[in-house]
């Protein structure tokens, strides 16, 4: 039994050195660090900044949105370019054309497009769209201008004038018109773009009539 004992004593010196030097090994290469009060204190801090610093970082993401969304509302008069030039404006003469049929209106009337750049502004530009009816009732001509009137603010008349079609013997009327849509720039949009919150408003990159 005294055999057993000297035994066991020597093998639970060895367990302990081995723990002490375990101990300082761990201590020297892995950077270990007792979790003392000031450690804990210091932690403790550490995460109360990094709390604060979110907070604020939420703040800010918080009000950019809701510039971001009171800037969108603002835009909703406003066409979206999609980084092609070509491309919007063949959107606007797309949606024009289903205003046309909208209104029961021939289909061989004619449209014409043209891009204009406004003085002074850098980020919006002008689509001009002339219109020319020949011989069509005004009840034809009244849906036409009911059609345009549901779009709002994304269309408007800059020149409209109604004659007969014959001055001796007239039987219907001859329409001229231009309407403009006004179309934000890349950079605008882009911005504008940032946020997905709220329905989908555009089509391809174009806000939809």
């Amino acid at each position: 039994m005294a055999s057993i004992s000297k035994i066991n004593r020597r093998q639970l010196i060895l367990l302990a050195m081995m723990l002490v030097i375990g101990f300082f090994f761990a201590k020297r290469y892995v950077n270990f660090a007792l979790p003392t009060t000031a450690l804990l204190d210091e932690r403790l801090l550490k995460l109360q900044s990094l709390r604060g610093d979110l907070q604020v970082a939420r703040k800010q993401a918080d009000d950019r949105l809701q510039e971001i969304k009171a800037l969108q509302s603002l835009a909703e008069p406003y066409w979206f370019a999609s980084g092609q030039r070509a491309l919007v404006d063949q959107e606007i003469n797309k949606e024009f054309g289903k205003l046309l049929r909208q209104a029961q209106l021939p289909a061989n009337q004619k449209v014409d497009l043209q891009r204009n750049k406004l003085p002074g502004v850098n980020h919006i530009q002008e689509v001009q769209i002339r219109l020319e009816l020949r011989g069509v009732s005004m009840k034809e001509v009244s849906r036409l201008l009911q059609e345009v009137h549901k779009y709002g603010e994304k269309l408007s008349w800059s020149y409209c004038r109604i004659e007969p079609d014959n001055p001796r013997t007239p039987k219907n009327v001859n329409l001229s018109a231009r309407l403009r849509a006004l179309v934000l720039g890349n950079e605008a949009a882009d911005y504008l773009n940032q946020s997905a919150v709220g329905k989908p408003r555009t089509e391809q990159g174009v806000p939809v009539l």
